[in-house]
């Protein structure tokens, strides 16, 4: 028996390769796989992959893992480089050690585009960003560890029918705009993921019909498939077999900046690989057809999304959910007991059980408000591979970061940090640069009486700790904070600048220039009682356009208000919701590594032997957004939950690990962690 270790199993090849498996499309006698995801198997701890190989007697390891985000490696090396290099030269050690096959894909992107025909696996690399060094220096440890017989594929521009990908993001992108710039001097060839993952189970396959095939060292092969076309000419292709009516107009790559660049020309020559194993390759445009058909059969089947939590986001989810002709709602998951929620809408779905709502789901709605819970929630959702999308910012500002790379989970449109991330996404996408990422909000009270709060509780329909938050500034400097997080923003002060201003360009444009001084874009919002609920972006553009946006009314410039005078909550989920399942990953979340939080302020002295039950919507604290660096002891208001206070604090200040008593939990553990790798510690 040979025993298959696949690794990345949650991306887009491995999980293709787990298809072609368990579906019986390709069948390897007298072999069993072991599929593992960064959940079961973390392959930048070496001591954990030996132990996982030696208990499994695994005799070939197939490397589908990798950290692929381009453009945030820019802003996250640490972690790009410790899985795309350290832990390949990790899985070439043990495999040299214990004389296991590596088979490691790797990508088109070391090279820099500078030649104009296919590369072959002779030509010199010369990797141009974080990413792609990242892959070559992967490469290059197995090269010189040279574990026996072992491979290195080379593929460029995958898609397949799990996780993001091009394919998805353009026809959901098609469906929704009349016409896209897309690049047209960037050029390659697409990889249809189902097809490589065949390439792969029959090279493992012919080398076990014919072991002496097996070279003695490393071998690298390049595999895409055939053709070659621009961006450009992909999406056309797109469009025209989707029937998709939306224009295509050619842009340069200089009038599309990304923080990574990207090799003009990747095009790979795959004459040894189908030499040597004896494959034929398709076309890419008949792949992209054969995709498509069948994205098409899978769209005929309703997707099963269920709902964490029963207040009032979650109920009017609920409502919208039950008579939805797109979905069909599997659960709501309530902590309360279910024989007193009569009243709930679809109150036979109603569970107490996290199980039961993962079995029957394949996307999950947390938006219970309570970041301590939707941890403990999330943790186990991701590890069962089911999407999460989140109305939770409070989540998210407290242990979000951590599930950043360990599966999907995203904040929903709809939500205030949601719609500003919607509008980074257009705003870049029409060529503006955004400086200024702003919330609305209309009243503003540090510290509200009880009885002013049940009396606008009950007349908003909400709860006490919700109208709280909203009241004394906490909600906002929650939402703005996973803002500057997610969208790799900053913050001009602690607290906020909170600006009184009656007019979005007025106040926006002060809030600009301070970012223009600082030499980022900003997180804020301003405090107007005359201004529409909703957020708005400060933006400028290339001075040629100026004359453009002046005759489209958007004012004389060098600032431009794109705004969402509206946020419609669990309206708005759906689209997110929609998002993810057609394969348009991420539209929020806190970022790996966050450099901003929200402390915890008292709003009156407190004393020893004091509790405080819920931190968020309380009358004894208050958030306030902060530079976590500035003070690696303070506790997140997310942590504050049944917590004992252990010394007098005074009113205004803000509370720290040392002065409180705070109850064991999964939340808890994961702040620790994140401050021991922001402290070196």
């Amino acid at each position: 028996m040979t025993n298959i270790l696949v690794t990345g199993a949650q991306g887009q090849i491995g999980t293709e390769i787990k298809e072609q498996i368990e579906s019986k499309h390709i069948v390897l006698d007298e072999s069993r796989f072991y599929f593992t995801n960064k959940q079961t198997l973390d392959i930048t701890k070496k001591e954990s992959v030996e132990i996982y190989v030696d208990d499994n007697s695994i005799d070939i390891i197939i490397n589908c893992a990798a950290y692929t985000d381009v453009d945030r490696a820019e802003r996250e090396p640490e972690t790009t480089n410790s899985v795309n290099h350290l832990a390949v030269k990790y899985l070439a050690e043990i495999s040299k050690a214990k004389d296991i096959q590596l088979i490691h894909i790797s990508t088109d992107y070391v090279f820099d585009g500078s030649q104009y025909q296919p590369y072959s696996e002779t030509d010199t690399p010369n990797p141009q960003g974080t990413y792609s060094r990242s892959k070559l220096m992967g490469e290059e440890e197995i090269e010189r560890i040279n574990p026996p017989s072992s491979i290195i594929i080379r593929t460029s521009w995958v898609y397949s029918h799990y996780g993001r990908n091009f394919v998805k993001t353009m026809t959901n992108l098609g469906k929704e705009r009349s016409s896209l710039k897309v690049v047209y001097d960037q050029i390659g060839t697409p990889t249809y993921a189902t097809d490589l993952a065949e390439t792969i189970l029959h090279i493992v396959g012919y080398q076990m019909l014919h072991p002496e095939t097996k070279k003695s060292s490393v071998e690298i092969y390049h595999y895409s498939n055939e053709g070659v076309c621009s961006w450009y000419d992909y999406s056309k292709a797109i469009f025209d077999i989707s029937t998709i009516r939306c224009g295509v107009k050619p842009i340069r790559t200089q009038d599309y900046p990304t923080p990574a660049k990207r090799p003009l020309y990747s095009v790979l020559s795959k004459e040894k690989i189908k030499k040597e194993f004896n494959i034929q390759i398709p076309f890419w445009r008949d792949s992209l057809e054969n995709y498509l058909k069948k994205e098409r059969e899978n769209s005929s089947i309703v997707p099963k999304v269920a709902v964490i939590g029963t207040g009032f986001i979650a109920k009017g989810l609920v409502d919208l959910l039950a008579n939805h002709q797109n979905f069909e709602l599997s659960g709501v998951l309530t902590r309360t007991d279910i024989s007193g929620r009569k009243n709930f809408p679809q109150h036979h779905l109603l569970t107490n059980s996290l199980d039961d709502l993962i079995k029957n789901s394949d996307l999950i709605v947390e938006c219970s408000g309570d970041a301590l819970y939707a941890t403990e929630t999330i943790y186990e959702i991701i590890k069962a591979d089911i999407p999460v999308v989140t109305m939770n910012s409070e989540f998210h500002i407290t242990t979000g970061s951590y599930f950043v790379d360990k599966g999907l989970v995203t904040e929903a449109e709809g939500d205030q940090p949601g719609v500003q991330a919607v509008l980074h996404e257009e705003a870049l996408s029409m060529g503006f640069k955004p400086l200024v990422y702003a919330n609305i909000k209309g009243f503003l009270n540090h510290n509200p009486s009880i009885k002013e709060m049940e009396y606008w509780g009950k007349r908003s329909n909400i709860s006490l700790d919700m109208v709280t938050s909203f009241t004394d500034g906490t909600k906002v400097q929650i939402e703005q904070v996973l803002v500057a997080n997610g969208l790799d923003a900053g913050l001009i002060e602690e607290g906020l600048v909170k600006l009184p201003n009656d007019s979005m360009l007025d106040g926006g444009t002060l809030l600009a220039e301070q970012a223009k001084r600082l030499g980022y874009p900003v997180s804020d919002y301003l405090l107007s009682p005359t201004l529409p609920a909703g957020v708005f972006l400060v933006v400028e553009h290339d001075r040629e356009q100026k004359d453009s946006l002046k005759y489209y009314k958007m004012g004389e410039g060098p600032y431009y208000v794109l705004e969402r005078t509206y946020h419609l909550c669990h309206l708005e989920i759906i689209k997110t919701i929609e998002r993810v399942l057609s394969g348009g990953g991420v539209l929020l979340d806190n970022s790996a590594d966050p450099r901003f939080s929200v402390a915890t302020i008292a709003k009156r002295d407190l004393k020893p032997g004091e509790k405080i039950g819920k931190g968020i919507g309380s009358f004894d604290v208050r958030g306030v957004a902060m530079t976590i660096e500035d003070d690696l002891s303070h506790v997140p208001i997310g942590l504050i939950s049944d917590v004992t206070l252990k010394r007098d604090i005074k009113e205004g200040e803000r509370i720290r690990f040392d002065d409180v008593e705070i109850p064991e939990s999964l939340a808890l553990s994961i702040w620790k962690e994140l401050i021991e790798r922001l402290s070196g510690e």
